[in-house]
Order: structure tokens, then sequence, then C-alpha cells
């Protein structure tokens, strides 16, 4: 004997499971400028993937594996998925650190003279190790791990303008 079954949801649960369905399936994307030479395309960057440092290797570092997609402006069919340069991030590199509010923490350098006494001091940008600081925004909440991804985002296309308009 068939049974026919039903699972009845909330609407609150329903609109939830509507919201996962429809999720992406990159990590994060960014648009683009149109490039000078190609204007009938619209181009963004996705994350298509990235990997956790592994503690166990000698030198820890996060790759960030990025594509650009191409879709024509006319039709918004995706014209070409363009495999663009893995971003290695090693545990030696350093990141500004942002405040709850995205304001960037700074501080105060001082330059002592061989007495003790400032004869300078200087505003700076206080930074820490890239994975230790990732590590700690995506355990304490701090902030979503999309806007860890928009932040290396925008750096990455900064360090790599060159090989993105490379098209």
């Amino acid at each position: 004997m068939k049974t026919n079954t039903e699972l009845i949801l909330t609407t609150n649960d329903k609109e939830m499971i509507d919201a996962i369905k429809k999720v992406s399936e990159n990590w994060f994307e960014m648009p683009l400028p149109d490039h000078p030479i190609y204007p009938q395309f619209s181009r963004r960057l996705i994350v298509s993937g990235f990997s956790n440092p592994d503690i166990e290797k000698p030198e820890e570092r996060i790759y960030v594996y990025v594509k650009q997609i191409l879709t024509l402006k006319s039709t918004n069919e995706v014209y070409k998925s363009i495999p663009m340069k893995t971003w290695n991030i090693y545990e030696w590199n350093t990141e500004e650190v942002i405040r709850p509010d995205g304001s960037v923490m700074t501080g105060i350098r001082q330059i002592l003279d061989d007495e003790g006494n400032v004869i300078d001091e200087k505003q700076e940008a206080v930074k820490v190790p890239s994975i230790q600081y990732v590590r700690f925004l995506i355990k304490s909440k701090t902030v979503h791990l999309t806007d860890v991804l928009a932040r290396f985002m925008t750096q990455y296309i900064e360090l790599f303008k060159e090989e993105i308009d490379d098209i």
C-alpha cells in the first residue's frame, strides 16, 4: 500500500528553506567595471572556493580560488568563465584590523629618544597576521564569512588588476 506524506512547515521555516534553495553556487561575488575593449559584457569576480589553513603544514596559508564571469548584456547569458590567478594568503601576510562599525583601527606610533622622550608621533593602521585574524573573525562571529571574502577580494582586485583586465 502506497502512502502519501507531506511535511508541514511554519511560514517562517518555509521561507528559510526557500532562501536556502536560492543561494548562489559561489562563495562571494563582486561586480567589475565594464572592460574598455569589451563593453558588451558585464563582468564579475566570484570566489569559487577557498581552503582552510592546515596547522599540520610547516607554513600556513589560505588559497582563494577566483573566476571571472563574462555575461552578455543583451541576453544576460554567461558567455565565458575564466579561471583567475589563485590567491595565496600566507601566515606572514597582515591585515588592517576593522572595527565592528567598519572603520580601520588605528594607533599612535611614538618614536622615543634614548631617554624615553617622545620625539615624533605618527598615526598608523593596526595590522595583525591574516590567518589568525580570519580565524578570530569567524570564530568570534564578529563578521560573516562573506564580509571576510569581500575584504580579501578588494585587495585581490588591487593586486591582480592586470590579470583581471587581460581577457
